[in-house]
Parts: structure tokens; sequence; C-alpha cells
């Protein structure tokens, strides 16, 4: 341990509570492994890479490095081909020094639904993590309960997080009540540090200021930590404001990797603070360090930014956080509408006022699919006329009318009637309660009979407010663990037992991949791993389990009948591989266009066909009015497929993992009357 360490792992939470409580000076969670990468990179940054700053952090001085969780967990087992329990492996042996910090979303953990609580509690108890921020995108906090329970029983930090933005309706008192809570849950101040998350950037310097000074002054002993966004262009002085009125732990990034939608940058934080007469704990010489080795690599990741660029004070209005930010314009220019952006966030800033809630995982989620599927629809029927006209429909209602649904015309009631009847289900799940209460109560009636029409009535009386915690029966754990050996043809080790508890078809992915190829994403660099080599005699070096390996590309011959012979040199010897491919072939896209077609609601991943309490749905079968057919996937959120009437299923168009377009035919239904059965 270097003079600089202050807390490490293996103090219980209690010793680092008292520990920062005494540091006279202002503590530093380094993002630069996790929400860095997220923010502005789309998660893509590698534990090859990053762990080279591990030398580094290990003489810092850092609280903690947030190094796992958020959708770092599900990028890096869907696209980096990374487990998350390697990823904790490799920091524990290089920077053991430093606690590992992880952020979970509460009942929704690593994933975007709920869990039940024996899923949450074995995941839990078998991640090995030292500080548990935890959060809830409705600040919800009864829905941190189970995570609080294990991660404090386990003698592990636990760090609650409240969700903050800007609003008329976010008091102080509002976010006292949730200290209140918050307090009360966890049994005192001794043994937590509270985060006060602010996911969008919109804090200004004033408004900061007074919510640290109001919790401070109800709370002298609590510990408290600000992580921000830098969207806004505000960082740096909330951040000053914060410390000045009682933070003691602040969340920043390398410099080198700042963007526009991550942390503040760390050496500039630490120079404003210092010079403002606050003292910041921080060996300087490896702040540089680490800095600097963020340049040697960071140039493999320009691909990965967001085409948006520049900081983005109109993130005050439509609060896309900076975790989604990326991910949203790739969805964006995947889906061919980027240029639809600019409306799109109009249109969120306008829905955030209907529906009422943090615009954080999954919750960002939900506002991006919604909002974009209005635009697309609009823009598909009437062109920019009619992304130009829905956007003037709700600004009069919103801006105008205040919401005053019956203030305004027929012909514009009957089209907001019309607004939300294509929504995913997770926008209609959010409104009847599945996520728990929403912040300031359900959405004006209309909302519903958009959502669900003639069903509003019935959906309203169904809402509930409880918490998932308490809504959700238990998973059959034995039956999960059995499904996972069957697929696997083996029995599962732990590890990939929660990685698909997590993400069962991603997980199944990502097991097949490695079992297929190795270690391959530790050992490749970069500019190998995503581009490979580009042409002959270009080569790569690395080690593996002590041996040192050169590979040269020779050459690479034409495809004949899906083969291609491909010649490389390796450590001297020349080898032949034969590798198969997919012939091409020009498929017809085929529409939903009669009543027995069922049709995708959305560009999504066709992802399931059936459902976990029946399982595969297949040719003949007889599918139920309201029961779910079929699974599509879509910004990370789930979209079930129901049936809309009792029916045979006559065909099935649709193939697992197909990629689909809005209104590509997935079933064609027989409908069966009562009493032909």
């Amino acid at each position: 341990m270097t003079d600089s360490v202050f807390v490490k792992p293996g103090m219980s939470p209690r010793e680092i509570v008292n520990n920062v409580r005494n540091l006279q000076a202002i503590a530093l969670t380094s993002t630069g492994m996790r929400d860095a990468g997220q923010s502005d990179y789309k998660n893509r940054l590698r534990m090859r890479d990053l762990s080279t700053l591990s030398e580094h952090y290990n003489r810092m001085g850092l609280f903690s490095a947030e190094c796992h969780g958020g959708a770092r967990w599900h990028v890096g087992v869907m696209n980096r081909r990374e487990s998350p329990f390697e990823e904790i492996a490799i920091l524990r042996e290089k920077m053991p020094d430093v606690l590992l910090q992880t952020l979970v979303r509460e009942t929704n953990m690593w994933g975007y639904r709920p869990y039940p609580k024996n899923i949450i509690e074995h995941v839990v108890s078998r991640v090995d993590i030292d500080v548990w921020r935890c959060f809830s995108f409705l600040n919800d906090v009864r829905n941190m309960r189970m995570v609080a329970e294990v991660v404090m029983n386990r003698g592990r930090m636990f760090q609650p997080a409240i969700a903050f933005t800007q609003a008329d309706w976010t008091t102080n008192e509002y976010f006292l009540g949730l200290v209140d809570e918050i307090v009360d849950l966890c049994g005192g101040t001794d043994e937590i540090i509270l985060c006060i998350k602010d996911m969008a950037g919109v804090g200004s310097p004033r408004r900061i200021r007074s919510l640290f000074d109001a919790i401070k002054q109800a709370y002298p002993d609590l510990v408290l930590q600000y992580h921000r966004h830098a969207t806004d262009g505000l960082a740096i002085p909330a951040l000053l404001a914060a410390a000045e009125a009682g933070a003691s732990v602040l969340d920043v990034e390398e410099d080198s990797l700042t963007r526009f939608y991550g942390q503040a940058p760390l050496l500039s934080v630490a120079s404003y603070l210092e010079e403002s007469g606050i003292k910041v704990h921080l060996n300087r010489k490896a702040a540089d360090g680490a800095v600097q080795k963020v340049r040697e690599w960071i140039r493999h990741y320009e691909w990965a930014e967001s085409p948006f660029k520049g900081f983005d004070h109109g993130v005050l209005r439509h609060r896309m956080p900076g975790g989604a930010f990326p991910s949203s314009f790739e969805q964006a220019e995947k889906g061919g509408f980027l240029h639809l952006m600019p409306a799109i966030l109009k249109v969120m800033s306008l829905y955030n006022r209907i529906v009422r809630y943090f615009d954080v995982t999954p919750g960002s989620q939900i506002t991006w699919v919604t909002c974009s599927g209005i635009v697309n629809h609009y823009a598909k029927e009437r062109g920019i006329a009619g992304v130009n006209h829905v956007i003037d429909l709700l600004s009069r209602f919103v801006e105008e009318n205040n919401q005053e649904f019956d203030a305004i015309s027929p012909e514009d009631r009957n089209e907001l009637l019309q607004l939300f009847r294509t929504a995913p289900g997770d926008f209609k799940n959010l409104i009847t309660g599945s996520y728990g209460k929403l912040p300031m109560g359900w959405p004006a009636d209309w909302v519903y009979s958009s959502a669900f029409g003639d069903e509003a009535p019935e959906r309203i009386a169904q809402r509930r407010e409880d918490s998932p915690l308490d809504a959700l029966p238990d998973e059959d754990m034995d039956r999960l663990r059995k499904e996972l050996a069957e697929k696997l043809d083996r029995a599962p080790g732990e590890e990939e037992f929660i990685l698909y508890l997590m993400h069962p078809k991603d997980a199944l992915e990502l097991i097949r991949f490695r079992e297929k190829y190795g270690d391959a994403p530790q050992l490749l660099p970069t500019d190998v791993w995503r581009s490979g080599l580009k042409k002959a005699g270009d080569t790569v070096e690395f080690e593996y389990r002590g041996v040192p390996y050169r590979i040269e590309r020779i050459s690479i011959g034409n495809e004949h009948d899906g083969i291609i012979h491909t010649v490389m040199k390796v450590n001297n010897q020349i080898r032949v591989f034969k590798i198969e491919t997919p012939r091409a072939r020009k498929t017809e896209t085929r529409m939903a266009r009669g009543p027995a077609d069922v049709g995708a609601p959305l560009n999504a991943t066709l992802w399931r066909i059936g459902n976990p309490e029946r399982g595969p749905i297949k040719v003949g079968d007889i599918v139920h009015k309201g029961e779910e057919i079929a699974n599509l996937e879509a910004m990370k959120m789930e979209n079930a497929i129901l049936a809309p009437y009792d029916a045979q299923v006559k065909e099935i168009p649709g193939t697992i993992n197909q990629m689909v377009k809005q209104g590509q035919l997935l079933f064609v239904l027989e409908e069966v009357k009562e009493g032909s059965r």
C-alpha cells in the first residue's frame, strides 16, 4: 500500500466512512474504466487497454475506481466478448489497493427489467465488488432494499444513489424525503456514502450548492458524493459548488478520455478546486501517468464516439442522460434516421413533461424508443412536414394549453389519442406500475386511452404502486440452471449461470464465442480486434500463457461454395485455415399485409419466439388472445408481441436473432372461433 492510499479492499464500510470523514480533503472516484466509456465511446473500451491504467490507479489515492456495472456489463457480453467476472479478476490482480465499484439498477440489476428477489440475492452475493452504487430510475427507495440488505450483510460498502434532475417538482424537500428513506433503510449514516447522481448533467452550480447544503444541514455526518455528467458544459463549477457545500467525494475521469457526455477531467477538477482553496487527495504524478497512458490507445476508439459533437446546454430540456447519448445516436445511424435526432430530442423534452420521471436506464431507453418511434411514424406517414406537425401539436398541448386535454380542439384530441398506440411494451409497463410507483404520480387518463385504446379503464384499474420486489414471484433457479445446462450440453459454471440470469440470449452467445475463440478478446490489440490484419504482410504479436506468438497474414483466397482459404504464418510456420461463410442470398422481406398477419411494431431484433412460461411456439400451435408469442429487442428494451385473438399459428416467417424492420411479417395466424376448438 502506498502513502496516498487511504481506503482499500478488505476495510469495513464503517472504516471506509470514517477514513473519508477524517481525510480533510476531497477524494476522487475515477469513472475512466466504466462511465467514461459508456458516455462517450458506446461501452467499447476494452479491458486490454483499460487495464494499462491499473499501475497508476494503484498509486493515485483514489476513493474508488468505477470499473463495472451499468451498461458496460451487457455490452461487454454482447459486443466486446468480455466477461465482467474476467474484468474483476484482472483488476484485482493489477491494482490490489483500489476499491472496485459497480453501478447497479436496483431490481433491474445489470439488465433492463425487474428481477425477483431470489435472483437479486443470488447474484449480489456472488459478485466480488467493494462499492455497490445503487440507484432507482424512479427514485423508489423501496426497490433498493434487496441489494442493500445483501451488500451490507456481506460487509461491503453500499452506496445508495439519488437520481437528480432539475424540474419544478424536484425541490430540496422532495430530495430530503428520499434521504430520510435511505437513512432509515440503511440503519443510519455510519456505513453508507450517499451519491447524488446527476446523470444528464443538468444541475446548475447554484442548484447543486443549495441541495448539498440542505442535505448536510439535515444530516451533518452523512458522507456525500457527487456524480455529474459534463453535457451542459458546467460540470467543473458545479463540482466546486458541491465540494464547498459539503461533498466529500467527486466523480471524475482521465482528461484524455473526456469528450462531451462523460464526467469532468480529473486534473482540471483537482487544479480548479485547489486554486479555490479546497485540498484534493491525489497523487498527481500517478494521475498524470494515467492521463498519458490513455493517449497511447484512445485513437483506436474514434469510430465509437457519438456523431453528435460538442456540449449541449439543451440537455436541460430533453434531459437525455450522458450514458444514453452515444448508443441512441448509434441506433439512429443504423436505422437511417440520424437526421431526425434534433426532432426526437424536441419530442423528448415535451414527453418528459407529460410522463414525469428520471431519464436514466432503463427509463432513458423507454423514453428514447417511445419518442423515436413517434417521430419515425410521422416521418414515414408525412415526411418532414409530419415531424414538424407532431412537434407543433405537442408544443401547443404542453406549452400553450398546460396539458388541459379538454381545452384543445377535437381534432387534436383525436390525434393525441393515437400518439402512444404503438408505444413499446416497456412504456406500457412503466405507466401501469411494473417498475414501481412513479415519482410524481400517474400520467393523465388520456395517456392510457392513447396506449391501450378500449382497454384503458381496465389497465387504469390494474395499476399498482408496490415494489417489484413484492410483486414478482421467485424464479425456479433449479429449472433455469437445468435449462442452461441443456443449451450448453454440459453443466454451467457459476459465473456462466449468473451471466445467463442477467442476459440469457447474449450470455449464450458469449459462452459459445469463447468456447470457439478462447481468450482472443484479451490478447488481440484493439486495432486488430476491430479490423483484423488488413493486407498481406500485416502482423500481430502477443504473449499467451508465457509463450510469444507472431501471426502474419500471407493471403486470403476468393470464396468458393461458401468456403474461403486463408494462409497465415504462425511463429514462422505456414498454416492454411478453411473458413465457412454463409452464401450471399437475396431474400425478399415480407411485410404484414392482411388481417391474419402479425407484423413487427418497430425496427428491432427478434430474440424470442414464444414466451418463458410456455416455451417456443411453432407452426400449428394454438395461441390465446393477449398471450406473448414473440419478443423484440430494441435499444436494450424488450417489446412483447401479443396474440391479437385466439388463433392457430399457420406460418412463422421470422427467425431467432433476425433483424426485422417495422411492419415486417412475423406470424400468419388463423383465428379460432369459440366452439370450433
